[in-house]
């Protein structure tokens, strides 16, 4: 587990769920698929209008909005299509029916009929989404002028030509009735759109984005039809591309594709449905089997584009954020509450904030209930003060910068803006943060959070009727009139990620102190860098039996014994700094992230905290009653069962008893471990072990100068002679016998299975790479997989499936994983297909064209993976322990360009037998 101390802010809460009866059932003959859409000839170029931020916008004469984010130091591209149609343009008979377009549009056109396999091929990422006010389909590649033209290509065709057929109906029908199952299982999700369908009377935002079952399970394919005609248009649509491309000539591909696209002759009717102010508290409770008690309180707020959302998300920040959000200090750290917070924001219509409290088992709800509300509404709290305000404005803006560093994750956030009403919102709302003054907190805590806007799972009678009025946002004219460039960030360099240009960057030095520095110097944007430092120590068989190990790194966050929390969090924000941590019987990892000017004084204080730590008493308290609620809440829960019964048949095919390091110990045995853990053990466990006897640290980014000499000024004197040296453990294979446990998880609309099998296999047989590539053709969790292409493609038994494979560099304990979801009655027919499959992977084996696609895949897989400087600092650290270089690594690609089909067939067929599965499965088997 990690203990992070986070830049940005909290998440926002659940989004807008509900459900409706009504449903539409046609017996009128199947509509055939839509016709080809023909495209006059004529191309016309897109008509620039105007830059911010880097961004460039221009727009086509067919009303397509194209935005471009060129950055030539980045080593990937990303190509994001945006539609405005989302939930909230539904109507009855149609709830969901933009979630279940966004499915089928990866169905293929008549020119393209089949996009995972394209895209499969090309080594590109690929996903859509869909939210109330939009649906979005984005793809990422390592930068490809050929990949890019396919994409732009691919996107102007299926935004006019997507098939849209009835036998792809049928069967993406059930995958989607499968994700709305699994969402039906989540306590929090069940109980955000019981609530927010009870906040909205009218407005379409009441409704989930998954929509109703019945609708899902019942809408007409012409409707569907229909649907896709009236909101898949060019001048419904934004286009928006970032990273590393010509822009000429992806301008040129433009125009040539989406150009001769017609713009609808009649413009788009949009949505006019306002919810009227809200005139008295409204409550919904919600019993369900399983799970940790919540409260959820929604209020209604304006439209993000409205001048008070910067002051709306400074006031969630004040609430929030740990250790001084008052919703933190008054409910989590006084054990009312394991976790609270207050998040949210308006779309493009007025929407809604969410503060929550998760309780524990033996919580006071009552009391609980009215402190969360007194603290939200105002009643009875202490004024903010202007150092909490200077801190959340500096972490919002923070948040921002974080996002400008990122080109591809800043078009994810634009594209949320875009249906909002304009992608310069994202700008507009950065100027705003860090004027927001106490009195506008004050004033829209005033305005919104009163009790006659709240939605809450409870009645609450009231003695007088209030309404809140929803002030209707300013022309958007208005709102961006005044609005400034943002600041710049430093620009990166384009890194080509080849092991050998890799190595010809690379330091490698011993300390005097024994401290093994690893860096790897490449200029980035926002002059980013990231350290990885480990520690490592002692022998697992003696180790492991120590309580609390895992428990030290979750409260470094606490502070130290020279500096307070708030302290801690204050320097790092100052800094522009954030790390997380996790610990083990064994060792301590740790990831900082700072910039080049910060980085060495980020480290001097992440020193102090890793050799002072503070380990408060009621933090540790806060620690263990979170830990233990949180198991016992998750006793019946679909893979808490489903593990509870298999564990003893691992168990005793291993020959392993209580108090074995391999043991599988029961949820009564964890639960019982973590009570009796008390914060001396910790104490003495840090003592006794953390210090940088055995140390390693590893640096990628825009390095400092004198990192290593300020490494032996900060750890080179923390040495323990008497700690025990890390002695590497070495699991061992041990074969498990095929078995079959079937659980019952009442009330759970989705159900789970599992299948296992081990074998004797690490990263270096030379058999791993031929596997590797047939688990990936098997299962890798993508579309184009067997697995996927069976049970989610052809059935429609599942939402995810996929096979994982698992094979360590030390010791020999390999093992393959099937898992998935699925609805509870489908059981018996998930597992015979699943069977199916496996024995036709074995008599059949793969073919050419499934082995071209997997190694393209991986080798694109395994290149944008050294890309992340995160991951470039993981990897260096890795091969430092085992004497490697990034030789080793072009070894590896080399072995996966060498599997032929015969090498991977036989690799399967050596190691996976259809009979030497444990098959387990969980769910309301009624």
């Amino acid at each position: 587990m990690h203990s992070p101390i986070r830049l940005a802010t909290l998440a926002l809460l659940t989004s807008l769920f509900a459900s409706n009866l009504w449903a539409q059932k046609s017996a009128k003959p199947q509509a055939a698929p839509l016709p080809a859409v023909k495209a006059p000839a004529a191309v016309a170029a897109p008509e620039f209008l105007r830059e911010l931020g880097g961004i460039e916008e221009y727009r086509l004469p067919n009303g397509l909005q194209v935005l471009l984010l060129p950055d030539a130091t980045q080593t990937t591209t990303t190509v994001n299509i945006t539609y405005r149609v989302g939930s909230r343009h539904e109507s009855a008979g149609e709830y969901g029916m933009a979630h279940l377009l966004e499915h089928l549009l990866f169905k293929g056109t008549e020119k393209q009929r089949d996009i995972p396999g394209a895209m499969a091929q090309r080594g590109v990422g690929f996903n859509g989404t869909t939210t109330v006010d939009r649906t979005n389909y984005f793809a990422s590649f390592n930068a490809n002028a050929d990949t890019l033209a396919f994409l732009l290509e691919l996107e102007a065709d299926r935004m006019l030509n997507s098939r849209i057929a009835k036998a792809d109906l049928d069967t993406e029908m059930t995958v989607v009735r499968n994700e709305f199952e699994r969402s039906e299982s989540e306590p929090f999700a069940v109980l955000a759109q019981r609530v927010n369908a009870a906040a909205y009377a009218w407005h379409a935002y009441g409704k989930s984005t998954l929509g109703a079952k019945s609708d899902i399970e019942n809408v007409p394919i012409a409707r569907l039809q229909s649907f896709y005609k009236r909101y898949y248009r060019p001048d419904n649509a934004t286009l928006l591309i970032a990273g590393a491309f010509d822009k000429a000539a992806t301008l040129a591909l433009i125009s040539k594709h989406f150009g001769p696209l017609p713009k609808p002759a009649t413009a788009l009717a949009q949505p006019y449905t306002v919810e009227p102010a809200q005139d008295g508290e409204r409550s919904v409770v919600v019993r369900r089997v399983g799970g940790q008690s919540i409260l959820l309180a929604n209020y209604h707020v304006p439209a993000v584009s409205h001048p008070d959302t910067p002051a709306l998300r400074i006031y969630g920040l004040l609430m929030s954020v740990p250790p001084s959000g008052h919703l933190y200090k008054q409910l989590v750290e006084t054990k009312l509450a394991g976790g609270a917070g207050l998040g949210g924001s308006g779309g493009a219509d007025p929407g809604s904030m969410s503060a929550f409290a998760i309780l524990g088992p033996d919580a006071n709800t009552e009391a609980t209930e009215k402190r969360l509300l007194d603290l939200v509404e105002g009643r009875n709290t202490t004024p903010f003060e202007e150092s909490e305000l200077a801190r959340v404005r500096e972490l919002a803006v923070i948040a921002y910068r974080e996002q400008m560093k990122n080109p591809e994750a800043l078009i994810q956030q634009i594209s949320g803006l875009i249906a909002a009403g304009d992608w310069r919102l994202f700008f507009q709302i950065m100027d705003d943060l860090p004027k927001v003054t106490l009195s506008d907190v004050e004033r829209v805590r005033a305005a919104y959070f009163r009790p006659a806007n709240r939605t809450l799972g409870r009645y609450l009678p009231s003695k007088g009727v209030e309404r809140v009025e929803i002030p209707e946002a300013p022309s958007l004219e208005q709102r961006l009139a005044t609005l400034k460039a943002p600041p710049k960030v430093e620009e990166g360099e384009r890194l080509d990620p080849s092991p050998t240009l890799l190595e010809s960057r690379m330091t490698r030095s011993a300390l005097p102190s024994g401290i093994v520095l690893h860096t790897l110097q490449k200029q980035t944007r926002g002059n980013t860098v990231q350290l990885q430092l480990q520690l490592l120590w002692g022998e697992h068989e003696t180790s492991f039996t120590r309580r609390g190990s895992e428990l030290i790194a979750q409260l470094l966050a606490e502070g130290s014994s020279k500096s307070s929390k708030q302290a801690l969090m204050d320097a790092l924000i100052k800094l522009r700094a954030s790390f997380t941590a996790s610990s083990s019987d064994q060792g301590m990892t740790l990831f900082l992230t700072a910039e080049r000017d910060t980085l060495l004084p980020a480290l001097a204080v992440v020193a102090d905290v890793l050799r002072n730590p503070a380990l408060p008493e009621a933090a540790f308290e806060r620690q263990q009653k979170g830990g233990i609620s949180a198991l016992q809440a998750s006793r019946r829960e679909p893979e808490t069962l489903r593990r509870e019964a298999t564990r003893s048949h691992y168990n005793q095919a291993l020959g392993l008893s209580f108090g074995h390091p391999d043991y599988s110990r029961s949820l009564d045995d964890r639960i019982h471990a973590l009570q009796s853990t008390s914060l001396d053990d910790l104490k003495s466990f840090h003592a006794d072990y953390w210090s940088a006897n055995e140390m390693r640290v590893s640096a990628v980014g825009a390095l400092p100068e004198g990192l290593a000499l300020e490494l032996e000024r900060l750890f080179g004197d923390w040495k323990k002679p008497a700690a025990p040296k890390f002695v590497r453990y070495l699991p061992k294979f041990q074969p498990v016998p095929a078995a079959r446990f079937d659980v019952v998880a009442r009330d759970k609309a989705a159900a789970i299975f599992q299948m296992q099998t081990l074998f004797p296999l690490n990263s270096a047989d030379p058999d791993f790479a031929a596997l590797q590539l047939a688990v990936n053709i098997f299962g890798s969790g993508t579309l184009e997989s067997r697995l996927a292409e069976r049970l989610r493609g052809r059935e429609g038994l599942s939402y995810s499936v996929a096979a994982s494979l698992s094979v360590p560099f030390f010791g020999n304990n390999g093992y393959l994983t099937l898992r998935g979801i699925y609805a509870p009655d489908q059981r018996d027919r998930v597992i015979a297909v699943v069977q199916e499959e496996i024995l036709r992977m074995n008599e059949s084996g793969i073919t050419e064209a499934e082995l071209s696609r997997a190694q393209k895949s991986q080798a694109e897989s395994r290149r944008q993976a050294r890309t992340d400087i995160k991951d470039l600092a993981n990897s260096l650290n890795g091969m430092s322990e085992r004497g490697e270089t990034w030789a080793k690594v072009a070894a590896e690609d080399a072995a996966f360009e060498a599997v032929t089909v015969a090498s991977a067939n036989a690799a399967w067929r050596k190691y996976i037998r259809p009979d030497g599965f444990v098959i387990s499965t969980a769910g309301d088997f009624k």
